[in-house]
């Protein structure tokens, strides 16, 4: 079984190897012959995740394969919401189209792929101590209010894109909700830039995706003998 994952930073933060996705994978399926694949980049807009269904591409010096060559069994597809929210609302309407070309591309060029689309935990409203901010950041309070909001709704706007084309979506923004309603708080999976995953974050995502793929994979399963 072949499981390609794309996104930006957020899937990159997985790790080339995906040992912890493996791990709980491993769990569920108990698979001898797994080829993970991660496509993750960081600065990944969703036009970019387009491009490497289509087209290969150099990441160092890590070469991607366009899906028509690599058949692969599993897509797993990242919203890619933190980077896109750069546009702001005018930049709406653009990231609706851009994942229909990408749903579109997945059925023609791995029409017998399952395909997974889903949100990753959502950012936390961090900012960063005074030190901290002037080494990496060089932002006011202001601007990462102004990030964490429009990363917040290019989260939903996916969710909404999903809803509207019937696709359904695995939203890991649930889980972190559930999770802070027994009092585990959000900062406890992020990194303090806000917004990357740390290793119990890198853990819950990798959880859930492996028991999302494989829960989609025995309904697959049943439905053809």
């Amino acid at each position: 079984m072949k499981i390609v994952f794309y996104g930006d930073s957020m899937t990159e933060y997985l790790h080339e190897s995906l040992r912890a996705f493996r791990h709980h994978f491993d769990h569920q399926e108990q698979r001898t012959n797994l080829e993970l694949l991660n496509y993750g980049v960081g600065a990944t807009r969703a036009e970019l995740v387009l491009y490497r269904l289509l087209h290969e591409f150099w990441h160092g010096r890590r070469r991607m394969v366009p899906i028509h060559k690599l058949q692969p069994d599993v897509l797993v597809l990242e919203s890619c919401a933190f980077n896109n929210s750069n546009d702001r609302e005018e930049g709406f309407a653009n990231f609706d189209s851009i994942w229909d070309q990408i749903a579109a591309a997945c059925r023609a060029y791995a029409p017998r792929g399952l395909v997974l689309f889903y949100i990753t935990i959502p950012p936390d409203m961090i900012v960063p101590g005074e030190m901290a901010n002037r080494l990496f950041f060089h932002s006011s309070s202001e601007i990462f209010a102004y990030r964490y909001r429009w990363r917040q709704e290019y989260q939903d706007r996916f969710a909404q894109w999903g809803r509207s084309r019937g696709v359904d979506i695995l939203d890991i923004r649930r889980d972190v909700l559930d999770m802070e309603q027994k009092g585990i708080a959000r900062g406890e999976l992020i990194h303090t830039d806000g917004v990357h995953p740390n290793a119990a974050g890198v853990d819950l995502i990798s959880r859930r995706l492996a028991e999302e793929i494989s829960d989609r994979l025995r309904i697959k399963r049943q439905l053809h003998g």
